[in-house]
């Protein structure tokens, strides 16, 4: 009933994304992270989505759609595998594809202007309960899932070097407010 996270989507994407971008991405990461085998690693890590498939399942509206696989591409959290072709004349439209990006870099990146992909070494991950992402990242406002997620990064998401997980964090309103 989890999924292994990439803790930069709490570090980088939450922070700065739009609710567009945190819903494909989050989306993304329960769909490939979210099955994984005896191991903990992904079943399929490398699946391509397309666009009907994000307007359907990470609850993106048609009419935001573009612009969020736009900032998200931009931002080097999703890469284009094949550009969608609209409907012309004699032609059949064909649906863009598009995947995670996956950073082949051996620090783990906080910086939105630095970010090139989620960091795919091992650590830097934390086990989310599956109903974040399938209930709280897909049907709440954005402000929801910012407070939820700090709230999940400062507990859960850190580790004492005993292997314990926090159970809760004392944050105060401005702290919770600049972290989100």
């Amino acid at each position: 009933s989890t999924t292994y996270t990439p803790n930069q989507f709490f570090d980088v994407v939450l922070p700065n994304s739009s609710r567009g971008v945190v819903r494909i991405v989050g989306y993304m990461l329960r769909r490939i992270l979210g099955w994984s085998d005896a191991d903990g690693n992904p079943v399929n890590p490398h699946v391509s989505f397309s666009y009907s498939e994000l307007i359907e399942k990470a609850n993106v509206s048609r009419s935001m759609i573009k612009d969020a696989i736009e900032e998200a591409t931009e931002k080097n959290f999703i890469r284009c595998i094949r550009e969608p072709q609209p409907n012309l004349p004699g032609e059949r439209a064909v649906s863009g594809l598009y995947e995670l990006c996956w950073a082949d870099e051996e620090t783990y990146i906080r910086e939105i202007e630095n970010f090139r992909g989620f960091y795919s070494g091992n650590g830097n991950l934390t086990y989310i309960p599956n109903k974040f992402f399938d209930y709280t990242v897909r049907e709440e406002s954005l402000s929801v899932v910012k407070v939820v997620g700090a709230i999940i990064r400062y507990t859960i998401g850190f580790r004492s070097k005993f292997g314990l997980r926090r159970e809760r964090v004392e944050m105060s309103f401005t702290k919770l407010a600049r972290i989100t």
